[in-house]
């Protein structure tokens, strides 16, 4: 089914943080845009070229190549050339070293796509199993020790972010912007108004929710927090 596949941005701009982009179209070309270009799927960080990669459907695939950019197209960490490369479920594909990461699902039950973008956690010392603690990327969902377990807001927001860019620093300015969209910035940069002070409250917070768990934000002196996978 066409309105199964579809990709889901996990880092780019702000505002399209976890939104999914279903490919019925033959054609996705993803770029920067600009004032008289706006590319089908689009960034606005200067690494990314005005025509960056390109999708589209070759057969019963859907398949990219990159589009001679400077700063390069990656899937699973692999280069992209300008040679078609087919999309498997569960791919993640880089834009310039990182700037913008995209997913690609192609199954016919959304469930299925969740689950196969589900990570189980690997055991801390003081775990019985490896699979206790299970976030659902996209549902917004925790699952500990088979029970649904409740966050939301901020709390939920920032565990997101740092789950997804797992073993990855975090920086503050990037929690701001993230999780702090509502908050009207005070510089040109558009970094919300937020204090160092108010984060690691944030922090502090999630986790004492998260008990033993909350062992894997750790703290990267003087950047910022990264979750341990």
């Amino acid at each position: 089914m066409e309105d199964s596949v579809y990709l889901l941005i996990q880092k780019g701009d702000p505002e399209q943080f976890q939104r999914r982009i279903f490919l019925t179209q033959n054609t996705y070309t993803i770029g920067r845009r600009g004032n008289r270009y706006e590319p089908d799927i689009a960034f606005s960080n200067p690494y990314v070229s005005r025509k960056h990669a390109e999708i589209w459907k070759q057969d019963k695939h859907f398949v990219i190549s990159d589009l001679h950019s400077k700063h390069g197209t990656e899937v699973n960490d692999e280069a992209v050339s300008d040679d078609p490369r087919i999309l498997r479920n569960g791919d993640r594909i880089r834009l310039a070293k990182g700037v913008a990461e995209l997913v690609f699902f192609s199954q016919a039950d959304e469930l299925e796509a969740t689950k196969e973008f589900t990570i189980p956690l690997a055991a801390c010392a003081d775990q019985q199993t490896d699979t206790d603690l299970v976030i659902h990327l996209e549902r917004r969902e925790i699952r500990l020790d088979n029970a649904r377990f409740h966050l939301s807001g901020k709390d939920m927001d920032l565990l997101i972010l740092l789950y997804s860019r797992a073993n990855q620093a975090v920086s503050y300015e990037e929690i701001m912007v993230s999780v702090w969209k509502e908050r009207s910035s005070v510089t040109d940069r558009n970094i919300p108004d937020v204090g160092r002070a108010e984060i690691n409250a944030l922090v502090y917070r999630l986790r004492k929710k998260l008990g033993r768990h909350g062992k894997r934000v750790t703290t990267i002196p003087r950047y910022g927090y990264m979750w341990e996978k």
